[in-house]
């Protein structure tokens, strides 16, 4: 019987996953990044989520009653000039219901739940103007509580995209750039809301 309730399952899942993979899904963030000075040094990222509505979520993100950050930290410059090659960052995405996020204190945007962690493979950052500029990098999940809501086989090589400028009226005091992006799987993965792998593994348990 455990049996064929997968097979179902899966039957469901390869049905639902054309509907559903119509909408764009990312994880939508703006935040505030502090620049190394030199090679060897690290870059670091903090900043909010927000629903991007009509693009949803990869995973279902509760936003009426969470507040969600994407934190970049240990995101070492290894190449310096234009453009800049980075390597070795963690990223990691924060779920919180108390203290709300706060550039002047930072630990603010770190002290929820992290529901995902993942490894910035690589990351350039190029400059196509003095204050405008774009990066891009990998991204492969491979930790946190929300871990099994993503198929081993959509984990990897996740898109890390965004805009940055570093105008006065854009930047937080003690930050170097402001950065408007994204994360977005390189093919839209079944809504958790249907079926996740999380929730078939748990068949075999029973």
């Amino acid at each position: 019987m455990k049996t064929r309730i997968l097979v179902l399952l899966v039957a469901a899942a390869s049905v639902v996953v054309p509907m559903t993979a119509q909408a764009q899904q990312l994880f939508d963030f703006n935040g505030q990044t502090d620049l190394p000075d030199m090679v060897g040094s690290d870059l670091t990222m903090y900043s909010r989520m927000f629903d991007a509505s009509p693009a949803v979520p990869p995973i279902p993100l509760d936003f009426a009653n969470f507040e969600f950050t994407l934190v970049v930290t240990g995101l070492e410059l290894v190449t310096d000039g234009n453009p800049q090659a980075y390597a070795g960052g963690t990223v990691i995405i924060y779920q919180d219901d108390a203290t709300a996020a706060d550039y002047a204190n930072t630990g603010t945007f770190t002290d929820g739940t992290a529901i995902l962690v993942g490894s910035l493979v690589s990351l350039n950052r190029t400059m196509f103007t003095s204050s405008l500029g774009s990066v891009l990098g990998t991204v492969d999940w491979t930790g946190g509580t929300r871990l099994d809501d993503i198929a081993p086989e959509d984990q990897d090589g996740w898109a890390f995209l965004s805009g940055t400028i570093n105008r006065a009226d854009s930047v937080e005091p003690g930050f170097d750039e402001a950065w408007d992006g994204k994360v977005e799987p390189q093919e839209p993965i079944v809504d958790d809301e249907a079926t996740s792998w999380g929730s078939v593994k748990a068949l075999f348990s029973r």
